[in-house]
């Protein structure tokens, strides 16, 4: 099956290499999955896409800090994954079967300064997860599949501080001693024809990465779309 589906993200983050604040950001995201089964083998792809205007909330008004008011300027957060899963089933039965494998995932979080185009702060993430995908065929026409996917090894580009005067960029590889996150969906299917599928997706993201300063990131997604059947 190929799906395409579109909704909306409510995500937040605080990159301390900007400044140790947190933004927010409700936008319109995009989505792209495929799933390929055989025998006991599933193939999946998913790429993700979203992008808007962040808003700042600092925590104590009254707290100033250094360029404080150059940092209530509004900010463009663009977000991009992709990951190929291979997972074998190991547990349960054609009703409420289990899988168990692995993931390779890339992820891109970008932040551009809108005042001024040369302070942009680049985080790119490659890494290898372990993947889970817990399935309950409902019946003919129904069924949910839930997706959870967990880094355990990978390779990030990450900034010093804002903006290409921090090049080079810092690299490094991660692991469980300075990233850890969650990538989970949960989807259900509703079978209208032989061909074709409508779906409702509930998607969310919990990452915090160390490496050279914080940066956190929470997602919650919802989204609908439609599935062709090949």
């Amino acid at each position: 099956m190929i799906g395409i589906g579109m909704g909306y993200t409510f995500s937040g983050f605080r990159e301390v290499t900007v400044a140790d604040v947190n933004r927010y950001l409700n936008t319109f995201i995009f989505s792209i999955h495929s799933v390929v089964e055989k025998e006991k083998f599933i193939h999946s792809h998913n790429v993700g896409f979203f992008s808007g205007q962040s808003d700042l909330l600092v925590k104590n008004p009254v707290y100033q800090f250094e360029q404080y008011d150059y940092y209530q300027v509004k900010d463009t957060y663009s977000r991009l994954f992709l990951e190929y899963a291979l997972v074998r089933k190991l547990w349960g039965n054609d009703t409420f079967p289990g899988y168990l494998g692995g993931a390779m995932r890339g992820d891109l979080y970008l932040v551009e300064t809108l005042d001024n185009p040369v302070y942009i702060n680049l985080t790119a993430i490659a890494s290898l997860n372990l993947h889970v995908n817990q399935k309950w065929i409902i019946n003919d026409k129904n069924a949910l599949i839930l997706s959870l996917s967990f880094p355990f090894f990978g390779y990030a580009v990450r900034p010093h501080y804002i903006g290409f005067s921090a090049w080079p960029l810092e690299t490094g590889i991660t692991s469980l001693h300075n990233y850890w996150a969650c990538f989970g969906s949960l989807r259900y299917y509703y079978r209208i024809h032989n061909l074709f599928s409508l779906y409702s997706d509930i998607g969310f993201e919990l990452s915090h990465i160390d490496f050279p300063k914080p940066k956190k990131d929470a997602s919650f997604q919802i989204k609908f779309g439609a599935v062709y059947m090949y």
